[in-house]
């Protein structure tokens, strides 16, 4: 029994002198460690002393003056649970433009600020029809008949009409337009695909109502004769002209100037609620002798477009549509990708006498 006690202190002696000489190699390795780092912050600090004096001091450096002279406490703490805490509830407030060298990280708005739309399209106020072509045949009826259809005399002949009709060829045309941007524009604004399109439709619609709208109003040959100034009166004759004519007038077409003006007129006549052929809706609408008058920033101020849209159409071969391709040009070379809207169409006023086109005299 007692040489086994021997035997265990023996073992216990060199245990302690084997855990005594690690202690001695750990805490040699920690002074190594501690004298470099001093060494370093005492370069760092030396080389910061010498520059300005600053408002905000970075991170590092708020680290580096924390950690001199704290070294015996680390190597403590570090001795004793493996842990270290660096107190910096005293750094000063950090800010982008002090403190940052470059761009923050970026978040995009999912819809970008893009310019208006029109907010009424031609297109909207008149019927569609399809052709398999683009040559669209219609026929119109010559005026200046004769109407012999009349009551019978016994025993004599019948009145007799005779028609003739004119072949009338419109033949359509693209409206067309593209844009091009790159692949790396894509990928980095990725709302584009969906801001693009929106951005080609809108200028498409403001193309396609000028071009409309230029083309009906040149043609129209409806009756302008007034003898009044006041614009009211002037339009309630327009459309009285029309009436006259055996037309139903959809719309008169004013600009959104024009309109102010009206709305003017119908405040200072008393026309509040509606008074004989003038209506005035709560939100300001206007409607002269039941006809609906609609205001359109394509439409040129101080005229007034007025009509029938039983003979006006649009004629349609090949409806709206926009694409993307990479193989435009040199777009594969380069990495461009083109996106192109087009529809190929035409306007037809069937009847050019169904539409009147007046200036109203203000400009």
């Amino acid at each position: 029994m007692e040489n086994l006690i021997n035997e265990m202190a023996e073992n216990l002696k060199g245990f302690q002198a084997n855990a005594e000489a690690q202690i001695k190699e750990v805490a040699a390795q920690v002074t190594v460690v501690k004298d470099e780092l001093q060494k370093q912050i005492d370069g760092q600090l030396a080389a910061q002393k010498k520059s300005a004096k600053k408002e905000v001091k970075f991170m590092d450096e708020v680290i580096l003056e924390k950690l001199d002279g704290n070294f015996d406490a680390m190597e403590k703490a570090l001795k004793s649970n493996g842990k270290f805490r660096l107190d910096l509830s005293d750094v000063k407030t950090m800010t982008l433009s002090g403190n940052l060298t470059g761009d923050a990280q970026a978040s995009y708005a999912p819809n970008p600020a893009i310019q208006p739309a029109q907010s009424l399209n031609f297109r909207d106020l008149i019927p569609t029809v399809r052709s398999e072509s683009g040559l669209y045949v219609y026929y119109r009826e010559n005026s200046g008949l004769t109407n012999n259809i009349a009551a019978q005399t016994e025993g004599s002949n019948k009145g007799e009409n005779n028609y003739s009709l004119t072949e009338v060829k419109v033949v359509n045309d693209y409206l067309a337009g593209f844009s091009t941007f790159s692949k790396q524009m894509l990928k980095s604004l990725p709302f584009m695909t969906q801001t693009l399109p929106r951005m080609l439709q809108r200028d498409f619609f403001k193309a396609e109502n000028a071009a409309f709208f230029t083309t009906v109003s040149a043609a129209a040959t409806g009756s302008t004769t007034t003898a009044e100034t006041d614009d009211l009166l002037q339009l309630i004759d327009y459309i009285g002209n029309q009436k006259a004519a055996n037309f139903v007038p959809s719309y008169a077409l004013v600009s959104q100037q024009q309109m102010g003006r009206l709305l003017k007129a119908t405040v200072a006549a008393g026309y509040y609620a509606g008074n004989g052929s003038v209506v005035v809706s709560p939100n300001g609408g206007i409607t002269i002798w039941g006809v609906p008058v609609v205001s359109a920033s394509w439409v040129t101020d101080d005229k007034v477009l007025i009509f029938d849209n039983s003979y006006l159409e649009r004629v349609e071969v090949e409806g709206l549509a926009i694409e993307f391709s990479y193989e435009n040009g040199e777009n594969f070379q380069k990495n461009l990708v083109t996106a192109r809207i087009e529809c190929y169409e035409d306007i037809n006023l069937m009847l050019t006498t169904s539409a009147i086109y007046a200036d109203m005299g203000n400009v």
